[in-house]
């Protein structure tokens, strides 16, 4: 009997000290990472390698039902369509596949004789991203949701869910106000976030650079918080959603420029959008135009643009609608790890650009008004983790204007994420803007209130 006790447990502690075998996404990062000898692809390998990060990916996974990799599995792909491939200009008419995954705007980015030459694309793993386990927990435990007349998100009450609920809604959207507001209550993926510096690259059409900008940019969200302090709600932002503030560190002509905007829960009450402007040293309520402008000049984004979208989905004046479902060749979310887009001595072309294959929903938002900047606006939105995986943007004419393709910065055992870059560009003005961002992941234990207070951050 003590033998095959000794034996027993020999075989238990034997067990114990045995890794549990590698998740499948795993192994094919760190087989990318032997194929191309970078550092960055060895680096996110043994990020998703943590055992937390595997158990949280398979959490989501058994609790959605499905995976981006379970989608990608069951597609019928193109046999050549694997991490590693890399594909450049000489080489693109090898795959005449690539145009049903890379979008146009991007195909023509990779096949460009002129301006914003990207050199070559390298395919990466399609990866499982989360959320964190405690919006995971929170979403098992929430209830049902509805959207009013007005394009108002509600609890089972009645009230505004997003000053109520910290589960998030409609993890299988039915239509594209479901799905827009799946990915309007993501957020940015934190309780707090912040971006120190921001550096963005404005390129001229002949590839030179223009103006280069420093920015300092802060997010936060007011209720339904489970991961920072103060858990539940921020005291004294009853009626506030999430509030953004951003200040302008050079060039020296606008240092100090400033602005901070604070969305609330109902479709009626406008944001409080305040501007700091340093050459007038006075303090601009900034109305709903306002936001429709660029944040400067050689910026093509909109202060619509700096999470993404923050159109609120009043079906008033747009509408929206889901108008396909396919996948999509966009960058992978590596940012904690690298850069997925890299340059050389050209600031203005990419050299290398790692593309991930993703499943998506094609939302499509349309301006019933004929007032808004954009008439149209289309989002891949991420089936997995409902993220914006990809954006154009048409003027109201219906020419195709701008495109987005960005990289977030995710942390994979706790399933928080900030951002990494903006791929910018525009088409009929042929501009591009480099966007590079810096986590400062210190925030998550941070007070807030000063960084999201215009009078305060006049004086940062």
């Amino acid at each position: 009997m003590r033998g095959w006790r000794r034996l027993a447990l020999a075989a238990a502690l034997a067990l114990i000290a045995t890794p549990a075998p590698a998740a499948e996404w795993v192994d094919e990062w760190r087989a990318l990472a032997a194929r191309t000898g970078f550092e960055g692809h060895a680096r996110f390998a043994e990020m998703l390698a943590d055992p937390k990060a595997v158990a949280l990916a398979e959490d989501w996974t058994a609790f959605r039902g499905y995976s981006a990799r379970s989608l990608v599995a069951a597609a019928d792909l193109p046999p050549d369509l694997k991490p590693g491939l890399e594909i450049t200009a000489a080489n693109v008419g090898d795959y005449p596949w690539l145009k049903d995954y890379l979008p146009g705007p991007s195909y023509d980015r990779l096949t460009s004789g002129d301006w914003f030459r990207w050199k070559k694309i390298r395919i990466v793993p399609t990866t499982p991203y989360t959320m964190s386990r405690g919006r995971l927990e929170a979403t098992k435990k929430a209830g049902t949701f509805s959207i009013n007349e007005k394009g108002e998100l509600l609890d089972a009450n009645g009230d505004f869910a997003l000053l109520t609920e910290a589960g998030l809604p409609y993890m299988k959207p039915s239509n594209g106000l479901e799905l827009y507001w799946a990915f309007l209550s993501r957020g940015v993926g934190n309780d707090n976030a912040a971006l120190k510096p921001m550096e963005l690259v404005s390129c001229l059409p002949d590839n030179r650079v223009e103006r280069r900008y420093e920015m300092h940019l802060w997010w936060q969200k007011m209720h339904g918080r489970v991961d920072s302090e103060p858990l539940g709600d921020v005291r004294g932002e009853d009626d506030t959603v999430e509030a953004g503030s951003i200040v302008f560190l050079s060039p020296r002509d606008i240092k100090g420029l400033a602005a901070t905007r604070r969305r609330f829960a109902s479709a009626d009450k406008p944001d409080d959008f305040r501007g700091y402007v340093p050459t007038m040293r006075r303090t601009r309520i900034l109305g709903g135009s306002d936001t429709q402008d660029p944040m400067t000049p050689g910026i093509e984004a909109t202060w619509d643009e700096w999470r993404q979208s923050w159109l609120k989905p009043d079906p008033r004046k747009f509408d929206f609608e889901i108008v396909g479902e396919g996948f999509v060749l966009s960058q992978p979310e590596v940012g904690h790890a690298y850069d997925p887009a890299q340059y050389s001595e050209n600031e203005c072309e990419i050299e290398t650009i790692d593309l991930e294959l993703r499943p998506v929903w094609y939302l499509e938002v349309r301006d019933k008004s004929g007032n808004y900047v954009y008439g149209r606006r289309l989002l891949y939105i991420d089936k997995e983790f409902h993220y914006a995986q990809y954006q154009e943007m048409y003027d109201q004419r219906g020419r195709l204007w701008r495109v987005l393709d960005d990289a977030l910065d995710f942390t994979p055992d706790s399933g928080l994420w900030m951002a990494r870059n903006y791929v910018l560009w525009n088409v009929i003005g042929q501009r591009y803007n480099r966007i590079t961002m810096t986590a400062d992941w210190s925030i998550l234990d941070r007070d807030m209130a000063r960084f999201l207070d215009i009078d305060r951050l006049r004086d940062y």
